[in-house]
């Protein structure tokens, strides 16, 4: 969906086509949505914040493993629904039929700790945004 998602927005801004994040510094934007809001947010308000952020295809391709972990993990779980996940599933086969299994980044496999530097850096900012109150908060979802 996000390649599709891509391309209409590169289709109805030619002048400004979209251009993903890419180098050793990546500024991601934190977005809040109110608990109230949480249950009316929709595949498209999740693709509309990728795409806020720039996220490139291949991060969106490389979480495609994760994805179908925890697909299987919560379509074996009682609580939920069948009828859902088999939804889910269609459009899961129908997406792999026209641009085949996503490609995982190998840099990205396994774990990476965080370096004392990282840390510092992300209770910077984590400190930084609350004193500003600069969380943006999504509306109208």
């Amino acid at each position: 969906m996000y390649q599709e998602a891509v391309a209409t927005y590169n289709a109805a801004n030619p002048g400004c086509p979209f251009v993903a994040q890419y180098g050793a510094q990546i500024e991601l934007h934190q977005v809040h949505v109110p608990g109230n809001q949480l249950q009316n947010s929709s595949d498209n308000d999740a693709i509309c914040i990728l795409l806020h952020n720039r996220i490139s295809m291949d991060w969106d391709d490389h979480a495609y493993t994760y994805g179908m972990v925890y697909f299987e993990q919560q379509f074996h779980q009682p609580t939920m629904s069948l009828d859902i996940f088999k939804d889910i599933d269609d459009k899961r086969l129908q997406h792999l039929a026209v641009y085949g299994t996503p490609l995982a980044i190998p840099q990205w496999d396994g774990w990476h700790g965080m370096s004392e530097e990282d840390h510092y850096c992300l209770l910077f900012k984590c400190a930084e945004k609350s004193t500003n109150n600069l969380v943006p908060v999504v509306t109208g979802l």
